[in-house]
């Protein structure tokens, strides 16, 4: 994990839908809304932005987890939910092992990852992963690049300085996010990620048709929530300033089980649960 590949200008497609009404009478009720109660409308589409869709964990990720002792960190007013794979011979020792923190993406699970553990387990390595804010199995709701960069801030401060952080599409980003706020890490491995949310936004935009006025709006209160500007979220600058080694793939695939990591088979995510 020592090349010095930088992170592409890849941007994923978000085709956001509300888990609880169609898309066209979301869209329609920000028509109405938007000149009407623009204030409204744009606390409507800034939560919409924050809301990620959760899907059902399948059998091969709810067995990876069997084998993890599950815990909680601690997270502003709330916790994360975490798994711990730790090497046999380490099990009971005073001294931890190396750690390692998998990152996964939008709309996906800490579990995904899970067929990176038993290489890494069979080095030596304990593996951490964590289901992100809006994510998996966390009660916390708002889901975005900044919560996952300060969820995993919190991992990392519960699991010690990491040896290795390997994350998935925004799970990437948000490990490059996540040095400005203090993330210690060895050594960092991106799959495919994103550079900048600007590109989220806008395809948000398009999928809900936002007029200008309504997406400006929405983005003015993202940004006063987080104290940052949208362009502030472009992590290359952050790829640049790595000391630690990184390694980037522009690759979106990830291995599907533990049974194909090992063969070198990969398959891509479903559509639409952890692509971005």
């Amino acid at each position: 994990m020592n090349t010095q590949a930088r992170p592409n200008k890849r941007t994923t497609v978000r085709a956001h839908k509300s888990p609880s009404m169609s898309l066209r009478a979301v869209r329609a009720g920000l028509r109405v809304l938007s000149p009407r109660a623009p204030k409204l409308a744009a606390r409507w589409a800034e939560r919409l932005f924050l809301t990620a869709r959760r899907h059902e964990r399948p059998s091969w990720e709810t067995e990876a987890l069997a084998s993890a002792r599950a815990g909680r960190v601690p997270h502003e007013g709330g916790f994360l939910p975490t798994w711990t794979w730790t090497p046999r011979g380490a099990r009971g020792s005073l001294e931890s092992p190396p750690t390692v923190i998998l990152v996964h993406g939008w709309e996906g699970r800490g579990s995904q990852l899970a067929a990176f553990v038993p290489p890494l387990v069979a080095a030596g390595l304990r593996v951490v992963t964590f289901d992100a804010p809006g994510h998996g199995d966390s009660p916390l709701r708002r889901a975005s690049v900044v919560e996952h960069a300060r969820a995993l801030v919190s991992v990392g401060h519960a699991f010690g300085p990491a040896r290795a952080v390997i994350g998935h599409s925004v799970g990437g980003a948000a490990i490059l996010l996540a040095t400005r706020f203090g993330l210690q890490a060895e050594r960092v491995a991106l799959i495919a990620p994103p550079t900048t949310p600007a590109g989220f936004a806008a395809t948000f935009a398009r999928t809900l048709r936002l007029d200008s006025a309504l997406e400006s709006a929405m983005i003015a209160r993202l940004e006063a929530r987080y104290g940052l500007r949208l362009g502030d979220l472009d992590v290359s600058a952050d790829a640049a300033r790595l000391r630690a080694p990184l390694s980037s793939s522009t690759t979106a695939r990830i291995p599907s089980s533990p049974s194909t990591a090992g063969a070198g088979s990969r398959a891509p995510p479903r559509a639409g649960s952890s692509s971005r």
